[in-house]
């Protein structure tokens, strides 16, 4: 019997508890084909636990005060002691760095990366990595090849397609989401926006999400004189639909893992101008299924955007073959075939 404990302990409702619970359901499946079970742990109090309050089987909590006083400490024993877990497969350093300290030692420790900061064990643990550039960095710090696996991020074919442009009347209308965070780039995406509007290209925009930037923002929004334009529309619960309402979704990210919210608007069929980095660029093939830029490079974006909009029937091949790519690569049947390949793997079943 094959005992797995799953752990997550972020706060929110973002891109790494969207993959927590994206693993969940595969880990149960896999534990029960050889009568065991997967136990997945999440923070007390946090969002995930209140979302999933009526979930069958239900989620374990667990406090998450540090990694080493004593009531978070004494609760990861008691869940340890009570799942006697063959693997611990944390998403995030806190969850990682407590049950490795309550690991029994015959269990295998695993650790989903989801960005390039994390910590580095070279002795036992195992690294999933949602995209390339991250497994090429946990080789580079020191982790055997053979503990370092990729496995993109999913997202499940969304219920609402984009129609981009098929109203040629109204302003095109350009969408993004993310947390709103200096590494998320909308401050470049304001700044590109006035110059499309300086450029005499008229449109609408909303950014969907929050977060401590949004006092600056809105100042640089002002600041721009794009208020009639320009808005900031706060969390969508149903974050397909929104982007379905677009013609163009721009990610102007300055750093990400494998984000779920370019695999989403790449999913409803959008055309996407996104930055030119690690994790977009091994999603986005420049000019077939969607536009890279560089970085912090406004004016870059801007025509980018501009791009899209003058020549709507190349945009919308663009998202059409986006979509096709996601629904062929970045399925839920796709992340079930990969997870279960690592945990065969990993549990010396391969």
């Amino acid at each position: 019997m094959t005992a797995i404990l799953h752990a997550m302990l972020g706060k929110g409702l973002g891109g790494l508890e969207q993959v927590f619970l994206d693993y969940q359901p595969i880990l149960e499946a896999y534990a029960a084909a050889d009568g065991g079970r997967a136990v997945g742990a999440v923070r007390t109090g946090g969002k995930v636990a209140a979302q999933e309050a009526r979930r069958v089987p239900p989620l374990a909590t667990l406090p998450a005060y540090t990694d080493w006083d004593p009531v978070t400490l004494g609760a990861a024993r008691r869940l340890v002691k009570a799942t006697a877990p063959d693997l611990i497969l944390s998403h995030g350093q806190r969850p990682a760095r407590l049950l490795a300290r309550v690991a029994p030692p015959q269990a295998v420790l695993a650790v989903c990366v989801h960005k390039p900061a994390f910590d580095i064990e070279t002795t036992r643990t195992h690294y999933l990595c949602v995209g390339r550039h991250l497994a090429e960095l946990a080789i580079e710090r020191g982790v055997p090849a053979e503990r370092v696996h990729v496995v993109p991020n999913a997202v499940k074919p969304p219920a609402v397609l984009a129609t981009p442009f098929r109203d040629g009347i109204c302003a095109p209308r350009i969408v993004a989401a993310g947390r709103l965070h200096p590494k998320k780039g909308f401050d470049v995406l304001i700044a590109a926006l006035a110059q499309l509007r300086d450029r005499g290209q008229g449109f609408e925009a909303e950014i969907a999400g929050e977060g401590d930037e949004r006092g600056k923002l809105e100042g640089l929004i002002a600041q721009h004189g794009l208020g009639d334009s320009v808005r900031l529309v706060g969390w969508r619960s149903d974050v397909s639909a929104f982007l379905a309402t677009g013609d163009v979704f721009a990610f102007p990210s300055y750093q990400e893992g494998f984000p779920l919210v370019l695999l989403e608007a790449m999913a409803v069929g959008l055309p996407v101008a996104s930055s030119a980095i690690p994790g977009p660029v091994e999603m986005i093939a420049e000019g077939v299924d969607g536009r890279l830029v560089p970085p912090g490079d406004a004016a870059a974006l801007a025509a980018s955007l501009a791009g899209l909009i003058a020549a709507p029937q190349t945009a919308v091949a663009l998202g059409v073959a986006a979509r096709a790519k996601v629904l062929a690569d970045y399925g839920p049947r796709s992340l079930k075939r990969r997870l279960d390949a690592v945990l065969d793997l990993m549990l010396g079943r391969a």
